[in-house]
């Protein structure tokens, strides 16, 4: 039941973060943003650890810090990047679409690793996501936009569903590694190791980045702080904790169904607060990907 629980409470916070990240991504931009939201979660998480008094380096094997640095790196470093790059081109609704692909990969990636069952009706529910991500991309042609404008607007939406696509598959990749470790490990712990090596591996690309200057000054404190502080809070301290703990106290395909939901809760803020149309194929294209979610798990 706390493992539901807390799977429910990380599909909440992350939804809430998307929107906010949103927000705040007209002056961040994805590498500087990612940067910014890691420093926040590693200082969150840091004092909370002191104020629970939970040490800061246990007596674990090299094996466990070296997996969970592995599980920061796919799950922060490439995931969080490849996420923000494709919210930014696709938008929150058509982003919540391609998320469902989260379920698929985390079943698949717990049968390849963990030995876990893949059923037939898992094969299916990935299509059914395959599928909603499509029917999610169409859009109407306008007569009035030049041909150049829609291919360069179906170009950019292509790119930003494949990015999208990476970043699910390597969030997927980058919980399923560290599964069994949880089991055994403190949560507070886990997550700050994660968080320490996703963050110092994206200051590493940044300094070797010839844009490294403009990503420096993008992290300077100005109004886009108003959405990016909350927004870290919610979506890569909250979220990220109660993802890992739901992780820990429940199975890995219990966990990513409850996950899942994320897709609502960014459907419906991103129609709330950012004023994105509901559109009749994105409606479809969400009953699509959940139909395929729970048959993946239920079936």
């Amino acid at each position: 039941m706390l493992g539901a629980v807390l799977s429910l409470a990380a599909a909440f916070f992350w939804a809430c973060g998307v929107i906010l990240f949103k927000k705040s991504g007209d002056v961040f931009s994805p590498i500087s943003l990612n940067i910014y939201k890691s420093l926040v979660a590693l200082i969150l998480i840091t004092l909370t650890m002191l104020c629970l008094n939970i040490p800061f380096f246990p007596d674990k094997p090299a094996n466990d810090w070296l997996l969970l640095a592995l599980s920061g790196f796919f799950g922060i470093t490439l995931a969080d990047l490849f996420f923000f790059i494709a919210l930014d081109k696709l938008g929150a609704s058509l982003l919540a679409i391609v998320e469902c692909l989260y379920l698929p990969s985390v079943i698949f990636f717990s049968f390849i690793i963990l030995g876990e069952n893949l059923s037939g009706g898992a094969i299916i529910g990935g299509f059914m996501v395959l599928t909603a991500v499509f029917v999610g991309s169409i859009k109407k042609k306008d007569s009035q936009n030049k041909k150049s404008d829609q291919k360069s607007v179906g170009k950019s939406l292509l790119t930003g569903i494949l990015i999208g696509c990476l970043s699910m598959i390597f969030i997927a990749i980058g919980i399923v590694i560290i599964k069994e470790l949880l089991e055994r490990t403190d949560i507070f712990w886990a997550t700050l190791v994660r968080v320490v090596s996703g963050t110092l591996t994206l200051l590493a690309i940044v300094l070797f980045h010839p844009k490294r200057k403009q990503y420096f000054v993008e992290l300077k404190f100005s109004k886009a702080w108003f959405f990016a502080l909350p927004a870290s809070i919610c979506g890569n301290y909250l979220a990220l904790l109660c993802w890992v703990a739901g992780m820990k106290y429940t199975t890995a395909s219990q966990a990513a169904i409850l996950n899942q939901m994320s897709t609502i809760f960014i459907f419906i803020f991103a129609a709330i607060f950012l004023k994105e149309k509901i559109t009749a194929n994105k409606t479809i294209a969400i009953f699509l990907a959940l139909i395929g979610a729970c048959l993946a798990i239920f079936s």
